[in-house]
């Protein structure tokens, strides 16, 4: 195993999949999916392969994501620096692969539902690779949160729906507005946390744009909104048992409370918890949702 020398530990295999951000994809794929499953009469098998589709193109994005770093490691002419970047070209070649048999599973339900659903899954990919990828780089822009939002969001959530019920349901989009909103929040807790660093670096996330301040006053409303936004769907009939998210307002309040009393040095232990409520809200709204 390569001795990776300070601040290359991020590049190993198990920490550049960056497993805790999959509530992203199960969550996204599996409401739009088993929406789909359940109300339209879709096929369970073809869910499931949505989900791992899904779950595929957030560890392609993931360690293609560490790929810009590239060239830092190259101005370091040793023999640890060569190994990093070993590393880091291995990963992408990887993404490469699991791109590809995301692409395939892709093929495969176009072949029953159109070409559209090809169109919708390019757009995905290419959204996913322009988060740090020239020329786009829309990271370096401030337009990172709102790139999930409609990326691992909404695409994901209406686009899983599409390939399972084999139709296309503008409802979808609506429904899609409270998970997009926690994918939102959960970078945004990245960026929080990874303030400082950002704005050393020069890296203009939006938190380092707009301020930490307001960053935190932006993620708390994007947390907190979940709640009436989920409460406007209820009334519109499009979930059908708003009781079922409560039980999860015990671990907002328990994250909220975590990043407005933290100190910078405690902010790391902000991304994970908001992982977790992710999962947890994501898992009751699809409930309700079905």
């Amino acid at each position: 195993m390569d001795v990776l020398p300070d601040g290359a530990e991020k590049y190993r295999l198990i920490k550049a999949l960056r497993p805790f951000s999959y509530s992203v994809a199960l969550v996204s794929c599996g409401l739009g999916s088993l929406i789909a499953a359940v109300q339209e009469d879709g096929n369970v098998i073809r869910a499931v392969l949505v989900i791992v589709a899904g779950i595929l193109l957030q560890a392609a994005s993931n360690l293609a994501n560490d790929y810009e770093d590239i060239d830092h490691w190259r101005h370091y002419p040793n023999i640890k620096a060569s190994a990093v970047v070993r590393r880091i070209r291995f990963n992408f070649i990887l993404a490469g692969i699991l791109v590809l048999i995301a692409v395939f599973i892709g093929i495969m339900f176009a072949s029953d539902v159109g070409w559209p659903l090809l169109v919708l899954g390019a757009v995905g990919i290419i959204g996913g690779y322009s988060y740090t990828g020239e020329p786009i780089h829309y990271k370096l822009l401030g337009l990172g949160v709102l790139g999930v939002f409609l990326f691992t969001g909404v695409l994901m959530v209406t686009g899983a729906y599409y390939a399972v019920a084999g139709v296309w349901n503008n409802q979808m989009i609506w429904i899609s507005i409270p998970v997009s909103m926690l994918a939102s929040a959960l970078l945004m807790s990245n960026e929080i946390r990874d303030y400082q660093e950002d704005k050393k670096a020069s890296i203009g996330t939006l938190i380092v744009r707009i301020g930490i301040n307001r960053g935190k006053y932006l993620y708390v409303v994007m947390i907190a909104g979940v709640y009436p936004v989920s409460g406007c769907l209820y009334m519109a009939g499009l979930i059908h048992h708003f009781a079922y998210l409560l039980p999860s307002l015990l671990f907002m309040v328990q994250l909220l409370k975590r990043l407005l009393l933290s100190s910078s040095d405690e902010l790391w232990r902000v991304p994970p918890l908001t992982g977790r409520f992710f999962m947890i809200f994501g898992v009751s709204f699809i409930l309700s949702a079905i």
